[in-house]
């Protein structure tokens, strides 16, 4: 039911970080933002053009106050939401970016699973993804005791880490150079993060068993690395970035990088942090401000996340509208207006036509509940027998051994109905 803007406002509310959901996986949620994704998507087809690499690189942003990036043991780049607001410009998050490329780029993976396996001394391959391919790990403990028993081994490992640590540095500043681009922002970051760790008690001594160089080496690398003539600062591309920077400070607790963000920057992050605190029309007349004056279609984004935590869901659905309008990709949006559609009111033919034209959540999106449950829905006012079959049993999925669910799903595989079959293939080795 649609409520009243001028409503009693909420003290408290379930806020949903930057829109949608969190998906747990094994270091931190994940966060789903279609801006950023496409923002750091920008830059990793330019670090792949410069390097002529032939393969696509996948990424997850991390729900996580760590400033750091790794890679996993699938060359899977992780950047924790840390980084991106400790990044003082987008040179800074590209340089980070190039890094974790590099590793993945250089093979250093392949070649430090060879090094575990040869040594013997590991037994599981999770733990690759805390010592490896990180440009910045503040976790140099895990290198220390029961992972590494022998003295002998745990010097040599960590001079070979550092070595792969400093080819992707170098990694980093070649491609910085062929963007011919580049920014103090680089040594910032890095001496920001010294000092952090230096605030927990990680002295130089302790800098000596990482995995990483020392980091007054590595900034003295940055200073006398060849510096290209011709410095090409994509403002553009750093005004994406501050607008991305200031929602991920908005949705934190940061304090100290709010107070550092010039206007309209630091204006947006503290109409998410109003927002969050209870006083939705405070947050509105802050973002109204913005939105008049700035054509950024994200920012209709935000306004209708914050208009849905607070229930005004009629209110908020028209601006996930228009943000579609110029963002037609951005299947988190096109999710939300799709979970709150209203059946009961649609005749035969448009709830025919919702089923058709949204399809495309159900194959990327076949593990959100929310979708299956809509889906289901639409199927039973339209009765699809067979589809209403395949979703009561892929949504009973934690409720049935693996076996049976390989046996039920089987069933699927003949089916007339191409979509449902595409479908069917897509998700039978979910379980």
């Amino acid at each position: 039911m649609k409520k009243k803007l001028d409503g009693g406002l909420k003290s408290t509310l379930f806020f949903f970080l930057f829109f949608i959901f969190s998906v747990k996986s094994g270091y931190s949620s994940q966060i789903l933002d279609y801006e950023t994704e496409e923002f750091i998507n920008q830059i990793l087809e330019d670090i792949i053009k410069v390097n002529e690499i032939n393969k696509k690189i996948r990424f997850k942003i991390n729900n996580s106050n760590e400033i750091n990036a790794f890679v996993d043991i699938n060359n899977v780049i992780h950047i924790n939401s840390g980084l991106i607001i400790y990044c003082s410009d987008y040179v800074a998050l590209l340089s980070v970016i190039a890094h974790e490329v590099g590793h993945i780029d250089l093979n250093h993976i392949t070649l430090r699973k060879k090094t575990i396996e040869n040594s013997k001394k590991f037994n599981t391959l999770s733990l690759l993804s805390v010592i490896a391919g990180s440009t910045i790990t503040q976790n140099p403990q895990f290198l220390q005791g029961s992972i590494l028993t022998s003295a002998a081994l745990s010097n040599q490992y960590i001079i070979f880490s550092k070595d792969q640590e400093i080819e992707a540095d170098l990694y980093a500043l070649k491609t910085l150079n062929l963007l011919n681009t580049n920014s103090k922002s680089i040594q910032i970051l890095l001496e920001t993060i010294e000092q952090k760790l230096l605030d927990k008690g990680f002295s130089k001594d302790k800098q000596r068993i990482s995995t990483h160089p020392y980091f007054e080496d590595r900034i003295l690398l940055i200073k006398n690395f060849k510096d290209t003539k011709e410095i090409n600062f994509n403002e553009s591309y750093n005004e994406r970035f501050n607008y991305i920077k200031a929602k991920f400070v908005g949705y934190s607790d940061n304090e100290e990088v709010l107070s550092e963000l010039n206007e309209p920057f630091k204006t947006y992050a503290e109409s998410i942090k109003i927002a969050r605190n209870g006083n939705l029309k405070m947050s509105l007349q802050n973002l109204n401000k913005i939105i008049k004056k700035n054509k950024n279609s994200f920012l209709l984004e935000t306004k209708a996340d914050i208009l849905f935590s607070y229930g005004y869901t009629e209110e908020a659905i028209k601006f996930y509208k228009k943000n579609l309008e110029k963002y037609p990709l951005n299947d988190y949006a096109q999710i939300r207006i799709f979970e709150n559609i209203e059946i009961e009111k649609l005749s035969s033919y448009q709830t025919e036509k919702i089923f058709q034209s949204n399809k495309n959540l159900l194959y990327k999106f076949y593990n959100n509940k929310n979708v299956l449950i809509k889906y289901f829905e639409l199927a039973q006012k339209l009765n699809k027998k067979e589809w209403l079959e395949f979703f009561k049993l892929f949504l009973s999925i934690n409720d049935i051994e693996k076996e049976v669910f390989e046996i039920e799903i089987e069933n699927f595989k003949n089916s007339k109905d191409s979509d449902l079959l595409k479908l069917v293939n897509k998700i039978q080795n979910v379980k």
